[in-house]
C-alpha cells in the first residue's frame, strides 16, 4: 500500500439506550491508501457506522470518539462542520446501496450529476454539462444525451448504480466509500458495474473502502479485507488469502457460504463466542 489517505486509531461509537449504552463500534483501527479495502461482517457488525463516522455522519444519539482520525493532514475528529462540507463529496465520496433511494426523484439525471460537479468545482453550467456527459460515457452509458434528460424512475437499477458512480466520481475524490453498492443488482449487472468502477479507480488513482457481505466478491475485487464482529475488527488479511483466515469468526463466515461443487442440505450457521469481544486480532495470520 502506498500513499496513506486515511488513518483511524481506536474509533468508538456508543449509542445511549433507555436502560444501557450500546457499543456499536469498538476500538477500530485501520489505514487505507490508494487501494481497495473491504469491510465484511454480518448485518449489525458496525461496518456502515464505521464508514459514516469518517464523514462525521454519526446520528446525534451516538457518541463518536477516537485517538486519531486523520485524512491526509486533516484532523477529521476535530474538523468543523464547514470543513466537513468541503470534504464530503469533494475529497471523500460515498456510493450508497440503492439508487432508488439515493437519487432525487424530482430532478433529471444530468442535473443531479452536474450539480455535484458545480458544487465542488465551481465551474459554469456549460462546462458542468460537458463533464457530466463525459462522465456518463465513462461509466458505459449509451445515449448519454437521452439519459441526461431522464428522471431516476425511467432508468434500470444497473444504470442507476452507474449514475451514482458517475455522480460520486465527477468531483475526482481521493477516497470513495461504497456501502453495498451492488447488492440490489443481479449477478451479471453486478460484475459489469464493478468492472467499470475498478477501471475508473485505477485510472484516477482513487482509494476505495468497500462494504459488503459477499466474501467471494472481495477475494477477486479488493486488495485487503477487514472482518468485523460485534463492532470490532477481528481480522485483517490480504483479499487473495482470505481462504487462509485464522480467526474462528472469519472461518465460520467462509464455511457458511454455498458451494456449487459441494452441495449440502443445510448451510453452516456461524456460532459465536463471548471471548471474541476481547480476544486477539489476527493481522495477516498473526494474533495480536
Amino acid at each position: 500500500m502506498t500513499d496513506t489517505l486515511l488513518h483511524v486509531e481506536n474509533m468508538n461509537i456508543v449509542f445511549k439506550g433507555t436502560h444501557e449504552e450500546n457499543h456499536a463500534v469498538r476500538n477500530v483501527s485501520f489505514t487505507i491508501g490508494r487501494e481497495k479495502l473491504a469491510i465484511v461482517g454480518e448485518s449489525g457488525s458496525g461496518k456502515s457506522q464505521t464508514c459514516r463516522a469518517l464523514l462525521k455522519l454519526t446520528p446525534k444519539a451516538g457518541r463518536l470518539s477516537a485517538d486519531h482520525m486523520r485524512f491526509g493532514d486533516i484532523d477529521l475528529l476535530n474538523a468543523s462542520e464547514k470543513q466537513m462540507r468541503s470534504i464530503r463529496g469533494n475529497r471523500i465520496s460515498m456510493i450508497l446501496q440503492d439508487p432508488k433511494f439515493s437519487l432525487n426523484p424530482l430532478m433529471r439525471i444530468g442535473d443531479q450529476i452536474a450539480e455535484a460537479c458545480r458544487l465542488h468545482s465551481q465551474v459554469t453550467k456549460t462546462i458542468a454539462r460537458e463533464r457530466t456527459l463525459a462522465m456518463l460515457e465513462s461509466v458505459h452509458i449509451r445515449e448519454v444525451e437521452k439519459v441526461y434528460r431522464q428522471y431516476p424512475h425511467e432508468i434500470s437499477g444497473g444504470m442507476g448504480q452507474r449514475v451514482m458512480i458517475a455522480m460520486m466520481l465527477i468531483p475526482e475524490p481521493d477516497l470513495i466509500i461504497a456501502d453495498e453498492p451492488t447488492s440490489a443488482l443481479d449477478v451479471t449487472v453486478r460484475l459489469q458495474v464493478l468492472n467499470i468502477l475498478d477501471d475508473l479507480l485505477d485510472r484516477r488513482n482513487t482509494g476505495l473502502l468497500f462494504i459488503t457481505h459477499d466474501l467471494k466478491l472481495v477475494t477477486h475485487f479488493c486488495d485487503r479485507v477487514l472482518v468485523m464482529y460485534a463492532g470490532r475488527i477481528v481480522e485483517e488479511i490480504a483479499a487473495n488469502r482470505l481462504h487462509e483466515a485464522r480467526h474462528p469468526y472469519t472461518q465460520a463466515l467462509l464455511a457458511s457460504q454455498p458451494r456449487l461443487h459441494h452441495p449440502v442440505e443445510m448451510l453452516s450457521v456461524p456460532t459465536r463466542d463471548a471471548r471474541w469481544l476481547n480476544g486477539p486480532v489476527y493481522r495477516h495470520g498473526v494474533a495480536q
